[in-house]
């Protein structure tokens, strides 16, 4: 439980930082980008200092299928360090240099922005459990958590422009859903044909027991039957709808909250006027 816990709140505080930094004042942009960049060279040194083999768990949950799949990765103890150091000064130079042009593009653009977090998020997370990196950064590192923190930015960028209402996060979201998973969908074909692991590869679940029928589905590993079942399918019909869902439940807390602080703010009371003239 506690574990979990940590997951979601880890998840939630990076999709919240990489989501609202092109909207934060120019000061934050850099003091952002400058402790970016200094985690980059902790985590280098952290790298140089491991020494052997680290081994973790990838976990796949497959919505036709079983909840969890289990498979191990092993890889140098130093590796997910050095993919964190890569990711983190690559983010810290990009704010740095190209902060500002980078801002004025992607604030107004908020379904691009989240896109763009989504896409990169996808590829860190496939080249982390490349290299063994503990399961609590994993599961962290992902998309699926990131769909409420996407909603609310979204409602936030209603609310500026005059907007306020759930149904106008409707359609964002679905562009938002089918432009993410489609990404997962073409690392999880790649991920697949090539046999490269990571819980994107699905082609080791030849055997996939279905509690809700009783019955024991058998694939042809990399056949099509199998990447339709457990990619396509889930990719593109059942989890764009979990992320529209769980999207409105964060855009419409925003939306309370703003409404909320509205009726909080008390109504400017129009000064009565001085009275003319003077004494006498």
């Amino acid at each position: 439980m506690a574990t979990a816990v940590l997951v979601v709140i880890l998840a939630w505080g990076l999709a919240g930082l990489m989501h609202w930094w092109p909207r934060l004042p120019p000061i934050w942009r850099l003091r952002i980008s400058l402790a970016t960049s200094a985690a980059g060279v902790g985590f280098l040194i952290a790298g140089v200092d491991a020494e052997g083999l680290r081994e973790a768990a990838t976990r796949s949950v497959l919505v036709v299928g079983p909840a969890t799949l289990t498979a191990t990765a092993s890889a140098s103890a130093s590796l997910h360090y050095y993919v964190l150091t890569a990711v983190c000064l690559l983010l810290g130079f990009a704010g740095l240099v190209f902060g500002e042009p980078l801002s004025r593009f992607l604030a107004p653009r908020v379904v691009t922005s989240a896109t763009l977090v989504a896409w990169l998020v996808t590829v860190i997370r496939f080249l982390l459990e490349k290299s063994a990196a503990p399961e609590v950064l994993t599961q962290a590192v992902g998309v699926t958590l990131m769909a409420p923190v996407a909603g609310a930015l979204f409602a936030a960028a209603r609310r500026s422009r005059g907007g306020g209402s759930l149904r106008d996060l409707v359609r964002p979201l679905w562009a938002y859903a089918y432009l993410v998973r489609g990404f997962v969908v073409l690392v999880g074909l790649v991920a697949t044909h090539l046999h490269l692991g990571s819980h994107y590869d699905v082609s080791p679940f030849v055997r996939v027991p279905v509690a809700l029928t009783g019955r024991t589905y058998l694939f042809e590993s990399g056949s099509l039957a199998q990447v339709f079942w457990l990619v396509l399918l889930p990719q593109l019909a059942v989890w764009p709808l979990f992320t529209v869902a769980t999207g409105l439940l964060g855009g419409s807390l925003v939306l309370r909250l703003a409404g909320t602080t509205r009726r909080r703010i008390p109504p400017d009371v129009p000064s009565e006027p001085l009275p003319s003239g003077g004494e006498g």
